[in-house]
């Protein structure tokens, strides 16, 4: 899932494309990613794994 991208579908921002940069902590269940939005590596924010598999408000880029 690192270096993976994903187009934000609905919500705030979006449209926009984010990047999977690294996991944010490996101890949590389900493991959390930090996603940093293309073109702006100051935004960022942290989606659960089951988050990003939701086909309504992500769409993987890979």
């Amino acid at each position: 899932m690192i270096n993976s991208r994903y187009k934000k579908l609905s919500g705030m921002h979006a449209g926009h494309t984010y990047i999977v940069s690294a996991p944010y902590g490996e101890i949590e269940s389900p493991m959390r990613w930090m996603l940093h939005m293309e073109g702006n590596e100051e935004e960022k924010f942290v989606a659960a794994e089951d988050e990003l598999a939701d086909t309504k408000l992500w769409q993987s880029l890979a």
